[in-house]
């Protein structure tokens, strides 16, 4: 186990699995802040050392940060509890937040030898019941070790009561957020450009459905409508989704511009935020930042969109794994402006209503006793 340092007592220990730039990681960064405002103590635990993306950031806010090297095989797991629990006997820590569920358990083992008494889990995800015998293991992984699990939405929370057998009051569903400030700000010109410009801001993972989002964009252009789409985020399906566009004929309409930084500059040069979706979507951040900046929003309705954007008041929902449906969205809203500006107006006031970092770490530190 490495550290950089550590000079604060009783501190809250938020367990990551690493610092990529993307998900639970930058929603720790946010908490840290705010919390870090507050005059409360953080360190962190990364299960990886790689990526670093965040590093610095984290590094900025003199947040110490510790790593292991867990190795191969079901030696892996005990030697996570044991780590656990020597890091928290060291730090004593007033509460762990784990973010890397399944670990949890392991993680909440060793906190629990060491005399931490708050522990919680996030749940970020539908519980994998998919996965068969797999599930059952993970199932008992669950609850007992942890005080609460902590969902991202009451979608979630619904299911995680539901598959792992837990009680509703054992759980609670708390919105993800966003730095709101530094998405309202964004400046639209208003003008559509030609062609319109989508674009969707996600992991290229098999929870998100970009292969519905091509085909739907190569429908469009069978049509006699041409766009231009950009696929911003990283992942394991990369290859797949540029062999796909190359079938399709759109490797020139297509681009995937990677992880990136800036995406509130890059929401400023979007026609259209597209979020294409699959059942087992948790929450999607990236719905609430395209609502703050104000840009009209198509996506799958599937639960988490439909809670994110209220049931269809505040984005066009379709259809989910139906690239059609999909391209007849798109289309109906570069088609009425009117009613697109409506709805994105609602989008806006209601990320500011709902999503904010100080009601998202508020409902955090009640849990984790912060407060």
């Amino acid at each position: 186990m490495t550290a950089d340092s550590s000079d604060s007592s009783h501190p809250l220990l938020i367990v990551l699995t690493s610092l990529v730039a993307e998900g639970c990681p930058q929603l720790t960064l946010q908490l840290t802040r705010h919390w870090r405002q507050q005059g409360v103590a953080v360190e962190l635990l990364c299960l990886s050392d790689q990526p670093t993306d965040l590093r610095p950031e984290f590094e900025a806010l003199s947040i110490p940060i510790h790593t292991v090297e867990l190795g191969g095989g079901l030696a892996r797991y005990p030697r996570l509890a044991w780590l656990s629990f020597r890091l928290c006997r060291r730090l004593r820590p007033t509460a762990v937040l784990s973010f890397p569920l399944g670990w949890h358990a392991f993680i909440a083992m060793g906190a629990q030898a060491a005399g931490v008494r708050r522990v919680c889990g996030h749940v970020g995800n539908l519980p994998p019941v998919w996965t068969g015998n797999a599930f059952c293991k993970f199932r008992l992984l669950g609850r007992p070790f942890t005080q609460r699990l902590l969902c991202c939405s009451e979608y979630i929370r619904n299911a995680t009561v539901r598959d792992f057998g837990v009680r509703t009051r054992e759980t609670r569903a708390i919105h993800n957020a966003c730095d709101l400030e530094r998405f309202t700000a964004v400046q639209r010109s208003g003008q559509v450009h030609q062609p319109p410009r989508l674009a969707m801001v996600a992991r290229l993972e098999g929870h998100k459905d970009q292969p519905s989002l091509i085909k739907a964009v190569a429908l469009l252009r069978d049509q006699g409508l041409v766009v231009e789409l950009w696929l911003i985020g990283e992942g394991s399906r990369r290859l797949e989704l540029e062999a796909l566009s190359a079938e399709l004929k759109l490797s020139g309409g297509v681009r995937l511009l990677g992880s990136r930084r800036d995406i509130p500059a890059l929401l400023a040069e979007m026609d259209l935020f597209v979020f294409s979706a699959r059942p087992d979507e948790g929450f999607g951040i990236a719905l609430v930042e395209a609502m703050a900046a104000g840009v009209p929003i198509v996506a799958s309705d599937v639960g988490a969109c439909w809670e994110v954007l209220d049931g269809g008041r505040c984005g066009l929902l379709v259809e989910p794994g139906n690239p059609e449906a999909l391209a007849a969205g798109i289309r109906q809203v570069l088609s009425d402006p009117a009613a697109a500006k409506q709805r994105a107006e609602a989008a806006r006031q209601h990320a500011l209503d709902r999503f904010s970092v100080a009601a998202m770490a508020e409902a955090y530190g009640e849990e984790l006793g912060l407060g």
